[in-house]
């Protein structure tokens, strides 16, 4: 099978096509993986998958997690985005609770960075797509520190962010329950992610980002809130426009994404995603005591 790799974006980004997501080689895959570790974020058209396919392709980038208790697909390997009741089937109301959770998914992130093991990519399909809206939206945070000033960089690297999910859920308005709260405590990662396959380096960013520990609070939320704006000028985002069949995977070390409205009293959508683990990344945090003492 010989596949096709063509670049999105100017400094990130890859569609790929000439493969079979559900019926790869060993060889094919690896191409694939090696696209992701270049690119961070890879698309594919017309991939039509159902759940347990997902879960065999997402389980070759490694373990997945399973989904917290605020997603209607809680304890399942999905992180379920819709606006269709998973019991019955029928558009939720405007008004439900679980669509205004989902509100948070419009700010710019990365998955599961509040997590104590974070991710290495997620996997995201589309079921149903609405007519207009609900595009997603992405941003390299690899991009952004190789455009730094190298005063700058050395400046971020040793640094440490602690990520918080009860912190940027309240940024959009919902508030998590005690018990949400006990189950999603604050997480720290280093700042400068180094990908172990490339060499290259890029920013742990993002709405989780509550701080940088051991900096004056103002300027360790300046400093955050200057990455971030960097990293999603205009012109340095690729917007994906959903077609049924669609499946992309991106980098949870090296990019942000964010979902875009659509009218959810006009049309339907479903996107399943599967988050892979990343617990190698714990051997890693070794030399960063503000994180061993932290755990």
């Amino acid at each position: 099978m010989t596949i096709t790799v063509t670049s999105l974006a100017e400094r990130f980004g890859a569609e790929i096509s000439g493969v079979d997501l559900t019926n790869l080689s060993t060889e094919t895959f690896d191409a694939v993986r090696g696209a992701f570790e270049a690119h961070g974020v890879i698309v594919f058209r017309g991939q039509p998958m159902d759940d347990d396919q997902q879960v065999l392709f997402s389980e070759r980038f490694g373990p997945l997690e399973k989904t917290v208790s605020v997603n209607p697909a809680v304890g399942t390997p999905f992180a379920r985005q819709s606006n269709i009741d998973i019991a019955t089937g029928e558009a939720m109301n405007p008004d439900d609770k679980r669509i205004f959770y989902q509100k948070g998914n419009m700010l710019w992130h990365a998955d599961s960075t509040f997590k104590e093991v974070p991710s290495l990519c997620s996997v995201l399909t589309a079921r149903e797509v609405p007519a207009t809206g609900g595009d997603t939206q992405f941003a390299s945070t690899r991009a952004v520190y190789e455009a730094l000033d190298p005063s700058i960089q050395a400046r971020l690297d040793g640094c440490v962010v602690e990520h918080d999910f009860t912190w940027s859920r309240a940024q959009s308005g919902f508030e998590f329950n005690k018990a949400q709260r006990a189950e999603n405590p604050p997480a720290r990662h280093p700042l400068v992610q180094t990908n172990p396959v490339t060499g290259r380096k890029s920013l742990m960013i993002g709405a989780h980002a509550k701080c940088i520990i051991g900096w004056d609070e103002e300027e360790s939320r300046a400093m955050l809130d200057d990455l971030l704006n960097r990293a999603i000028a205009p012109n340095e985002i690729y917007v994906h426009k959903w077609q049924t069949g669609d499946a992309i995977v991106w980098d949870n070390r090296a990019t942000l994404h964010r979902a875009t409205p659509f009218d959810v009293t006009k049309h339907r959508r479903l996107m399943q995603r599967t988050t892979v683990s990343n617990p190698a990344a714990i051997d890693e945090y070794a030399g960063y005591p503000e994180i061993s003492q932290a755990g």
